[in-house]
């Protein structure tokens, strides 16, 4: 039996990101900390725990190194954190074969080589903007199991429900963060742009949640099918058996998991707003606008 390669599981913030790692893991995939006893404890780690802001920040400080100003790698959506190409690299040569990480990269041409060169499959999952906009704001105000709170939580907790929705929509200058925060509509195109790259998978997480989450079982066991082709492993009773598992309200990051739950998530007046924002996204997303 052939070793499995590594998997970068990668995702626009809050569009099912932890709903893919739970159909990677049945096809007998960890994550790649999944052995260590605290999860907070790093100390000894070279790869970020997540490639997002946070961690790896945390990651190059271990190393005593710094993010670049202006060029490399993008990790994290929402505000620019560039870091060299030899640098995730390395990270990414530091994971053992059958694990995934998780991440946030926007579209990058620097990404794809590296990953073939350490081993990876690429595997990316998007949602309705609409519900990724509704879902972000509680998400910033509270984590929930994750094992440290969002770098945005203060911005966002000292604005009202109706600036908050603003803030997210047009971006600014988060002041207790101290970082600038791109627009959405830039932010949910530079994951788009993923879209039909060569190597890579490309899911939608309204495909892939399946009934518990209001989606459908055909449409689940399509994406689940396609996943086992990408990673050239059987799709056979066993895997099909285990496709309950995937919609997981105890996951890390879970709160509502529900196709189109953003109509009910804002008030009235928001919800229009939401509307008239993201037509664009959703025609070109290929999500209807009513």
């Amino acid at each position: 039996m052939k070793s499995k390669q590594k998997i970068l599981i990668n995702s626009l913030p809050k569009s099912g990101t932890h709903l893919l790692a739970k159909a990677i893991e049945i096809f007998g995939y960890e994550e790649h900390f999944s052995d260590r006893p605290n999860i907070e404890d790093d100390s000894e780690s070279i790869t970020p725990i997540f490639f997002n802001r946070r961690e790896s920040l945390k990651a190059l400080k271990r190393e005593n190194l710094a993010p670049h100003p202006d060029t490399g790698i993008s990790i994290g959506a929402l505000t620019p954190l560039f870091v060299e190409p030899s640098v995730v690299q390395r990270w990414l040569d530091a994971m053992k074969p059958g694990s995934y990480i998780l991440g946030h990269i926007p579209y990058t041409l620097l990404l794809n080589p590296i990953l073939e060169e350490s081993g990876f499959h690429h595997v990316f999952i998007i949602r309705d903007p609409r519900s990724v906009v509704a879902s972000s704001i509680p998400f910033f105000l509270d984590t929930g199991k994750m094992p440290a709170r969002h770098f945005l939580e203060e911005d966002i907790k000292a604005l009202s429900p109706s600036d908050r929705v603003k803030f997210v929509l047009e971006g600014g200058y988060a002041e207790r963060a101290g970082v600038p925060i791109k627009s959405f509509a830039e932010v949910y195109r530079s994951m788009l742009a993923w879209r039909d790259r060569p190597g890579l998978l490309f899911l939608h997480f309204e495909d892939l949640v399946g009934e518990g989450g209001g989606g459908s079982h055909e449409k689940q066991m399509q994406a689940i099918e396609r996943i086992a082709k990408y990673l050239d492993v059987p799709f056979d009773e066993g895997i099909i058996a285990k496709a309950q598992e995937i919609y997981n309200p105890n996951a890390r990051t879970f709160r509502k998991g529900k196709i189109d739950s953003w109509k009910t998530s804002l008030d009235a007046e928001l919800v229009q707003r939401l509307i008239k924002y993201c037509e664009p996204l959703c025609i070109e997303a290929g999500y209807p606008i009513h």
